[in-house]
């Protein structure tokens, strides 16, 4: 015989059907995002590390002072690899942006080939291929023309480098830029006519492929070894070395595009939890509803399995549609979406959808299987109370002891009081729910301005206009490279990395300032081994004066001992600074050595060809440039996305908390309160928990978020504060409070709708 509780859930469907289609579109979108994001996710990466083989990528590359000879050549290749040259120029690109740099290279045929994604590769003398992303940002399209080096050019195609995915110019840099750095590819002839330094740069390939990261990183450092010790023995120098691994250009876009993935997972699961919380609250109200009839029913023969699995229907039909048609979407839309989202960032190649089983365990089988069990727990715990309970309407389980006294205050107040004790766990539900939403607030509204408050920070404390980096301090004669400039100032620079602390390996540019420097102070009165430490190497090391620190050269095993004598106010690097005698000194350089000119204008009687990067403004500045174009927009679209969120949170609660008290609101109707004072009661207490809530949720979160953030900043180079400004913090209470005031409307006419007879059907 068919179980005729089956022919509830239609009407209960018909009569709630406003709580589950909320419920409902709430899962879908979660779902369906989340979804979008494991397909699109996996479908790049795929595609990606198909890339590997098709487009010839490089297992790693190094620089060289000057050109390698034939017999370092050799020397390198015994080591079980293949290398290839990789030249490129540094030069000015005129495409509308201010100072813009482009990267050019020759067209690649054997390794590092680029992704011709619209038009074709250059064949001509006027004509070039630059990289998508950059196109996208500077509005350049297939048939524009371009200035390269004071000469313009025709845009014949946009790619994608398999090497460049993400447009990182220097790998120690914190951040890419798609805004104002460009790669291009020109014909051997155009290259060679380009007015710039050569980078000789090379590329290798493994004859022999590391099993995983923990032997190519082996591999990877024997070779640093012996690379710069044949380099030394030919006489040349090497200048850089990153293998493929620790490559950001390569690492980066993927690296990124799996902890979202992973982000997206918890996010999903953590919203699942709470809604699981919030179904089986209104389940839990329902059966106290029906008590009478549930008591009926067990002594009629139901048993209590039988009644478990008519209340747990609703959640597990819900939950299953949505995540239907979640997949749907996101396959279809928010797939979409998030390959937009990737597309305006990174410079990734051509893709194709995959299929992806893990999209579907993960946001349809274990979303389910949550909810059934949280509610499995609840309900089947609040069915175990004997039959003559259910029937007396008697849901407690402790013989009747005195209620709470309360403080002598007027009657509405010890009321209001009243109502938060009944409604504890449901509050408590509330509370939970609308501290996740505002990590997520102070999230979304904090990132813009802790990137905003970085620029300024970095422009502030810029302390001077120009760092011109020199490839040599004497020219091709032997001579020492001067310039007439008054503002021109020498110092020297060079790296080391850190070997302790929140990030090892870190990189540290290390400065050496003349004495009486009219752009730094620091160097003044330092004893040699004594430094003065950038505020972002202070802050994120946590260093104080006095700290002993030591750091190694970056491709060698060399020491440095140094005291922390003082803190210089400069976040734009983590660096330290010394006396330029002290450096010489240390780092065994000759007494009139220096790496460069610092200048407050600009340097014209230095031939280009001696000049490797001219540091400025917009450098110092591009990571949160790049981050504000990336990300801005979408972080206020998500912070109000977090305000819909909790305002549906707060209708679920509520429409629980009124409906459980829908005999005391009618019992009050009766004893002639009207619905605004009965309005007052119960909105004005929840207005209380919600007011509570977010001044609680908003300190909490900031901690949690700043730790967050401290912690991922210290997995990577470079440093920022995590900053919300004081007005900020209005703005993300009325983000949530704006949502719960809508509710009120919503629950005022819920409370105007309770009938007076409605305590009559309930008389104990």
């Amino acid at each position: 015989m068919r179980n005729p509780l089956g022919k509830r859930v239609p009407k209960e469907l018909k009569s709630e059907w406003r709580k589950y289609f909320v419920i409902f579109l709430f899962l879908t979108i979660i779902i369906g995002f989340v979804s979008g994001m494991y397909v699109a996710n996996d479908s790049m990466l795929k595609s990606f590390e198909e890339t590997k083989d098709t487009l010839k990528r490089e297992d790693g590359h190094f620089e060289l002072n000057s050109k390698a000879t034939d017999t370092l050549k050799e020397k390198i290749e015994d080591e079980d690899i293949k290398i290839y040259e990789n030249f490129y120029k540094d030069t000015d690109e005129d495409s509308g942006k201010k100072d813009c740099g482009i990267r050019v290279f020759t067209i690649p045929d054997k390794i590092n080939l680029a992704d011709v994604l619209k038009g074709e590769l250059p064949d001509s003398d006027d004509e070039i291929a630059i990289d998508r992303m950059h196109a996208a940002n500077s509005n350049i399209k297939v048939g524009d023309v371009i200035g390269v080096n004071g000469k313009d050019y025709t845009v014949t195609g946009l790619i994608s480098f398999t090497n460049y995915t993400t447009l990182f110019e220097s790998n120690t840099d914190i951040m890419f830029d798609a805004i104002t750095f460009d790669v291009g590819i020109v014909t051997e002839e155009v290259f060679d006519n380009i007015d710039a330094s050569i980078h000789y740069s090379y590329a290798w390939l493994y004859d022999e492929k590391p099993k995983d990261k923990n032997e190519e990183k082996e591999v990877s450092d024997e070779l640093l070894k012996d690379i710069a010790v044949y380099a030394m023995e030919e006489g040349n120098t090497l200048m850089d070395f990153v293998p493929e691994y620790l490559n950001q250009a390569i690492q980066f876009a993927p690296d990124d595009m799996g902890s979202d993935k992973n982000m997206a997972g918890i996010l999903l699961y953590i919203l699942v939890i709470v809604l699981a919380f919030i179904f089986a609250v209104t389940t839990s109200s329902t059966i106290e509803k029906e008590a009478t009839v549930i008591g009926t029913l067990r002594a009629s023969g139901y048993t209590r399995g039988e009644l478990l699995r008519h209340y747990m229907m609703m959640p597990l039909i819900v939950t299953l549609f949505a995540a239907l048609a979640g997949n749907v979407l996101g396959y279809t839309v928010f797939k979409n979406i998030v390959v937009n989202m990737y597309y305006n960032s990174y410079s990734l190649p051509s893709y194709k959808t995959v299929l992806n089983s893990e999209a579907f365990i993960k946001t349809t089988i274990i979303p389910i299987i949550l909810m059934v069990i949280i509610n499995l727990v609840i309900v089947s715990n609040k069915l175990r109370m004997p039959i003559l309970k259910f029937m007396r309407h008697d849901f407690s389980k402790t013989k009747k002891s005195n209620a709470m006294r309360i403080p002598s205050i007027s009657f509405m107040g010890r009321f209001r009081i009243r109502i938060m004790l009944q409604n504890l766990y449901n509050y408590l539900v509330l509370i939970l729910g609308l501290s996740f939403v505002m990590i997520m607030v102070v999230f979304t509204v904090g990132m813009p301005e802790s990137i905003s408050a970085y620029k300024n920070q970095v422009i502030d404390e810029m302390f001077v206009n120009n760092q011109y980096y020199l490839k040599s301090y004497v020219d091709n004669m032997g001579n020492v490279i001067k310039t007439d400039n008054k503002d021109a100032e020498k110092y020297c620079q060079t790296s080391l990395e850190t070997i302790d602390g929140v990030n090892v390996g870190e990189s540290v540019v290390v400065y050496g300032v003349v004495n009486d420097s009219k752009y730094l102070d620091v160097a003044k009165n330092l004893k040699k081994g004594h430094v003065s430490v950038s505020s972002g190497y202070a802050n994120k090391f946590r260093l104080k004066e006095g700290d002993k620190i030591t750091l190694k050269e970056k491709y060698a095993d060399d020491e440095y001992d140094f005291t922390v004598d003082s803190i210089m106010d400069y976040t734009g690097s983590i660096a330290i600074f010394m006396p330029i005698e002290s450096f010489n000194s240390i780092f065994d350089k000759s007494e009139d050595y220096f790496s460069g000119y610092f200048s407050d204008t600009e340097i014209t009687d230095i031939p280009n060809e001696y000049i490797v990067t001219d540091i400025t403004i917009k450098d110092m500045t591009k990571m949160s440039n790049q981050l504000e174009h990336s990300i801005g927009g979408y972080m206020t679209y998500f912070t109000y996305m977090c305000g819909i969120i909790a305002a549906i949170l707060i209708y679920l609660i509520t429409k629980v908390i009124i409906e459980k008290n829908e005999t005391s609101i009618s019992m009050i109707k009766i004893l002639g309160f009207r619905n605004g004072e009965i309005g007052s009661l119960y909105i004005i207490a929840t207005t209380l928990v919600v007011v509570i809530a977010e001044l609680i949720g908003m300190v909490v979160s900031f901690g949690v978020v700043r730790a967050v953030w401290r912690a991922y900043l210290n997995g990577m180079d470079g440093w920022a504060e995590f900053t919300i400004y004081p007005l900020s913090f209005v703005k993300i209470f009325f983000i949530v409070f704006v949502g719960y005031i809508l509710v009120t409307v919503v629950d005022m006419h819920r409370i105007k709708k309770v009938p007076m007879d409605e305590a009559l059907k309930n008389v104990e």
